[in-house]
């Protein structure tokens, strides 16, 4: 892993006070107790009182500490991190949870997690409800691209770290793989067993990961003196189904692809769907692991999402040991694994 950002010159902020219920008290000239009672919906206030209180609560950057008076009332400290996961139904991520886990551990935390479920309404609605619980930070795998609602919690000195994709406009530590060269390695590959029809399967370019992905794809074919061909290329795919679809679509051109690379996990497993992949059975390299790829005998490039987690908990807690000093991001390193076949051989069907 590498650390650093390259942005040495860029002048480091320090955190700013949260804003107190005082503050919107003195901004809206009602007392503390009508605050409060507003902010947490009590029926006893004007309409008009709410609204003046809510919306200057918005403008300061005001969030509740929803378990505030339980921590007053016990003498406890929160000793907990929050998660928010882009989609735990893709086996990607729960690897990369356990990791987020273990580093936690160790230091004496537990972890709050949640599931965007591949939504970026779903994903901000569990932020915000984890933010709430003033948890000592916040690990973010990302699925949506607009992230403008953190920068004033990172004006709070919040300790804010996004794994596996880094979110335009934000300035934030983070943990990437390094997607454009484990994309070129695994298209370089296919190039030297003889491919030069390589069709490219990719899903839409929310973060950053899967722009970089194709910028190897391109680098690696024009290195090799192949020019990039975009009746080879799907990309925008969201689900299996769409990776089956397009799969076949590639397939069965006048001219096919002779080999296919698949930008993550779940485009992999699309291909392997598709009836004309069974026919044909082209070459195949998908980016990220999953478990059954060297019984079909499909080379992957594994970004260990286990080590991701465990480099983004290890970055949140530098975070929390020194919050002014500039953001920072580690790399961890993407190697191709290549399946050459099958683990197992199809048995004929017996003789009548």
């Amino acid at each position: 892993m590498s650390g650093g950002d390259g942005r040495e010159d860029e002048a480091v902020a320090r955190p700013v006070p949260r804003p107190r219920m005082q503050d919107i008290a003195d901004a809206t000239g009602v007392t503390v107790k009508t605050v409060s009672r507003a902010l947490s919906g009590a029926p006893n206030v004007r309409r008009s009182t709410r609204e003046r209180v809510l919306a200057e609560a918005e403008r300061l950057g005001f969030r509740r500490n929803d378990i505030a008076a339980g921590l007053r009332s016990t003498g406890q400290t929160m000793k907990t991190l929050g998660v928010v996961l882009g989609d735990l139904a893709n086996p990607f991520f729960p690897p990369m949870l356990r990791g987020i886990h273990r580093v936690a551990a160790r230091n004496g935390y537990l972890v709050i997690s949640a599931d965007a479920q591949g939504d970026a309404g779903v994903e901000r609605e569990s932020i915000q409800a984890i933010l709430a619980q003033r948890v000592a930070g916040l690990i973010i795998a990302p699925t949506g691209t607009d992230f403008g609602h953190l920068a004033q919690e990172a004006r709070f000195g919040s300790a804010i770290v996004f794994i596996d994709s880094w979110p335009p406009g934000l300035t934030a530590d983070a943990v990437i793989t390094t997607n454009t060269a484990g994309t070129r390695t695994a298209v370089t590959h296919l190039i030297g067993r003889g491919h030069r029809r390589i069709g490219y399967l990719g899903h839409p370019p929310r973060g950053d990961g899967a722009q970089k992905r194709w910028l190897g794809y391109c680098q690696a074919l024009r290195h090799a003196g192949i020019g990039v061909d975009d009746d080879l290329a799907r990309r925008g795919l969201t689900t299996e189904a769409d990776a089956a679809r397009a799969a076949t679509e590639l397939l069965r051109l006048d001219d096919p692809p002779t080999a296919l690379f698949a930008d993550n996990n779940r485009m992999t497993v699309g291909v392997l769907r598709s009836p004309e992949y069974a026919l044909r059975h082209p070459e195949l390299v998908g980016f990220d692991a999953f478990d059954l790829a060297p019984q079909l005998g499909v080379s992957v490039v594994d970004s260990d999402p286990f080590q991701v987690g465990s480099a983004g908990a290890e970055l949140l807690f530098r975070r929390l040991a020194d919050r002014g000093r500039p953001p920072m991001r580690t790399t961890v390193r993407a190697r191709l694994v290549v399946h050459d076949r099958p683990l197992f051989a199809a048995v004929p069907p017996p003789r009548e």
